[in-house]
């Protein structure tokens, strides 16, 4: 995510009447667990900010979308993987191309020109996200980028890369927002879930991208009772 994107008109694509419907059927399936939430009074009511979770189960990002609702009544836009149904953009989904997801292709050929594919989408998803945050929309990003529970798997450094340029080429200040899950059971009913929001980070704060990943991991290892 190194290229600088283009920058066209903005116009969001997350409708949310369809957010909000969402949000209700998720809302339903959540009172399969019982919810602990501390610092939720850390979550923006207004203004940008790009939210990082750990992520441990599908459910999770129904459990967010429920309770960034429940603390600051607005709808977020979460960064996931091209091949997820086309309609989840509806409800704020912003698609995105996984270099694994292109070492996975055994032709060279064929490789080969879906990275330039890639390239070409992830510039355009580029400059969709400094649209949302110039507009002060909650961006949610997990930095693992895939499932991993009872442990911290390794961070991926690109959507907080991108928005450290993005302040740099805006003139804006992001907060970044880690966000602990702790599950007591995954799969009984009425079991415990804890949803523990961290005080805002600022990429200013540290001597370079690596830096702030090391930090984000140590907190997300300790917000998820991992530590």
């Amino acid at each position: 995510m190194s290229a600088a994107p283009e920058h066209r008109d903005f116009s969001l694509k997350r409708i949310d009447a369809f957010a909000c419907g969402a949000r209700l059927l998720a809302a339903g399936a959540m009172r399969y667990h019982r919810l602990a939430v501390e610092g939720g009074s850390n979550l923006p009511r207004e203004g940008p900010a790009l939210i990082l979770p750990k992520h441990c189960a599908y459910r999770d990002i129904l459990l967010e979308g429920v309770l960034l609702y429940r603390f600051t009544r607005r709808y977020a836009n979460y960064i996931m993987k091209v091949g997820l149904w086309g309609f989840l953009e509806l409800m704020g989904g912003v698609k995105v191309v996984r270099p694994k997801d292109i070492r996975r292709i055994a032709d060279r050929e064929q490789r080969r020109a879906e990275i330039r594919r890639a390239r070409a989408a992830n510039q355009q998803m580029q400059a969709y996200l400094d649209g949302l945050y110039q507009s002060g929309e909650l961006v949610v990003s997990h930095p693992e980028g895939m499932r991993y529970q009872d442990k911290l798997g390794p961070l991926q450094k690109e959507v907080v890369e991108h928005l450290v340029q993005a302040e740099e080429r805006l003139g804006m200040r992001v907060p970044l927002i880690p966000i602990g899950l702790e599950y007591d059971s995954y799969a009984r009913p009425g079991a415990q879930v804890y949803f523990r929001v961290d005080e805002p980070l600022y990429a200013d704060s540290f001597a370079n991208v690596n830096e702030l990943m090391d930090h984000l991991g140590n907190r997300l290892r300790i917000l998820s009772g991992l530590a």
